[in-house]
């Protein structure tokens, strides 16, 4: 079985560090670091082998977090949604830009970009050592 990976936009997010609060307040929250989606990913098997959910910040893939699991939760009026349990762990990824869409979409193996190590340097910084191809 391959490995798969997802990446979605983090809608009003504008960096790492707001990203990490909003996760925090969802592990608040639920109890646990859930993504919660309308539809199930029809490869979630894949997504569990080694898969991460990648985060796009401004227009740019920033960030990763390991897919643990994906099961059902019961929303509203009994209504089945899907959540995506994640390592509560950010790793940084070489600046890559996306353009927007909608939801989620799967990344593959082979199109995502490598991490990078967390050097503590801002988002600009790393936007502009991306920039000069210092990445």
């Amino acid at each position: 079985m391959g490995i798969v990976n997802l990446k979605k936009l983090a809608v009003s997010i504008k960096s790492i560090e707001e990203l990490r609060a909003r996760l925090n307040f969802n592990i608040e929250k639920n109890g646990e670091l859930i993504h919660i989606t309308r539809n199930k990913p029809k490869r979630s098997d894949e997504l569990c082998n080694g898969g991460s959910l990648y985060w796009v910040i401004n227009r740019k893939v920033l960030v990763r977090q390991k897919i643990l699991n994906v099961k059902k939760v019961l929303g509203h009026e009994n209504k089945i949604f899907a959540g995506i349990l994640l390592e509560n762990k950010i790793i940084k990824v070489r600046p890559t830009p996306m353009k927007p869409f909608q939801g989620w979409r799967y990344y593959e193996n082979e199109d995502v970009p490598p991490d990078i190590k967390d050097d503590g340097f801002t988002d600009e910084f790393n936007n502009e050592l991306n920039k000069l191809g210092l990445y």
